[in-house]
């Protein structure tokens, strides 16, 4: 998740500061107008029409919203969660203005290296500070995530009753411009092969399988501070499509962004998780993740987490997917919102938090460990080998063992599995007769993997 980056509060006081060579304060003293105003120009930007850029008459590169390539059989699900939740006319209409605000590019270096200002923005009429601003500029982006290029850093600039605010895009117009047709050809072949009929969970489920199988986590991102800012594709919705390496933000960001063209509500949240370094020393990280609707009901969903690259043997095993506040708080914590902190605190913030966040998410019917994997209250052979025909009918590179008794925990059922008569592999015989067109391999040793707080096993599964 992207940290804060300096946002600056421009007026000509600081600029004498900085001069001086004194820090400048957080908020100016007073504020002079500037000598070349900003003429306030509301926009209509049209759609693609066969020329995606363009220059106005004040020399702005105007580049066209872009309809991307949908899926067919499925009606897209557009929601504004992050826009309802703002917490002022203010924060709504600047949120409004932000929509044409970000097609328009100037050639003028941006706030860091590689980035491009955007065409400044006067908001007439309407008191915003540094946290409004902020609020709604995150609402739009959670909104919106195929909006990929834009910079979470801005600029402002109050004077009288007027307030200028000056984005910053990641690239310039004519790289979006080219950007905007790469990902459009990625997501035309992805939903040409994107299966029709589908229930809302498993086209769910087909979304967050794909970007976990498509995508791999960038484990650079921790070599310095500034890998992220040099590499912003690993935070949108292109870095996951056409690059296929991503960050959480960029997970995050894509499975809402599929989800949603497939008829799937979801959000993406904003927080923290448990991490643990080379030594096992926890601490908490800036991470991003998603809330997905199903049936009225919301549930917490990380495909981050479940991208197990260095272990290939247990990627579609799914912990995170549609799991409860109970298991969510096991290593995540949610930030609060915009609209609930003092501004005291948001002084203090050191990353973008989230205007919305579901208020509980305590049904488990979609979890999908639950869903997809087999109940044992002992080791019974025969309820085991059920488990593995479904498992391998589906083609599945795992199974996983939910442990419904309170006399068993995950290793003393193991230990039950493997004694005596050999439950596991009696299972696996039992299953084997009952397969077609595939067997398991009944001679391979049985590799498992427990999970003391879902009180889970997690099998290997081998075929012939």
């Amino acid at each position: 998740m992207m940290h804060k980056k300096l946002i600056a509060v421009i007026a000509a006081v600081m600029i004498i500061l900085s001069l001086c060579g004194c820090d400048p304060v957080s908020e100016p003293s007073e504020t002079v107008p500037p000598t070349d105003p900003v003429k306030e120009q509301p926009t209509d930007i049209p759609v693609y029409s066969g020329e995606i850029g363009s220059r106005d008459a004040d020399g702005y590169h105007i580049v066209n919203r872009f309809e991307f390539s949908y899926p067919t059989g499925y009606e897209a699900k557009r929601t504004t969660h992050s826009y309802d939740a703002l917490s002022s006319d203010g924060q709504r209409e600047l949120y409004t203005r932000l929509i044409d605000a970000v097609h328009i590019f100037t050639d003028e270096e941006g706030m860091y290296d590689g980035e491009y200002k955007m065409r400044p923005l006067v908001i007439s009429g309407i008191e915003l500070a540094e946290k409004d601003i902020e609020a709604a500029l995150t609402a739009l982006l959670d909104d919106h995530p195929e909006i990929f290029w834009m910079s979470t850093d801005f600029e402002y600039m109050t004077v009288l009753n007027n307030v200028t605010v000056t984005l910053n895009a990641n690239y310039s117009a004519d790289k979006v411009v080219s950007m905007m047709k790469e990902l459009d050809a990625a997501l035309k072949k992805y939903f040409s092969g994107f299966k029709q009929g589908l229930s809302e969970y498993e086209r769910e489920v087909a979304v967050y399988s794909s970007i976990i199988s498509d995508c791999a986590y960038d484990d650079d991102i921790d070599s310095s501070d500034d890998y992220g800012y040099s590499h912003p594709s690993l935070y949108n919705l292109y870095g996951v499509t056409v690059d296929h390496k991503a960050v959480c933000e960029g997970y995050s960001r894509t499975f809402d962004y599929l989800c949603s063209q497939v008829g799937v509500d979801t959000v993406c949240i904003c927080g923290t998780a448990d991490t643990e370094d080379e030594e096992d020393s926890s601490s908490d990280g800036l991470h991003m993740w998603n809330a997905v609707m199903l049936d009225g009901e919301w549930y917490w969903a990380d495909c981050t987490w479940d991208d197990w690259d260095e272990d290939d043997d247990l990627g579609d095993v799914f912990y995170y997917l549609n799991i409860t506040d109970e298991v969510l708080s096991f290593d995540h914590t949610v930030d609060d919102t915009y609209a609930n902190i003092t501004d005291d605190e948001y002084n203090k913030l050191e990353s973008y938090i989230n205007n919305f966040v579901p208020s509980s998410c305590t049904s488990t019917k979609y979890c999908y460990y639950l869903r997809e994997g087999v109940t044992l209250t002992g080791p019974d052979a025969q309820a085991l080998a059920g488990g593995f025909v479904d498992a391998a009918n589906k083609k599945r590179k795992s199974l996983i063992v939910i442990i419904d008794n309170a006399r068993y925990t995950p290793d003393s059922m193991a230990d039950a599995l493997f004694d005596g008569d050999q439950p596991y592999y009696e299972a696996l015989d039992m299953a084997n007769e009952s397969l077609s067109g595939v067997q398991l391999d009944d001679e391979a040793d049985g590799v498992y993997y427990t999970d003391d707080d879902r009180k889970m096993l997690i099998f290997e599964i081998n075929y012939t």
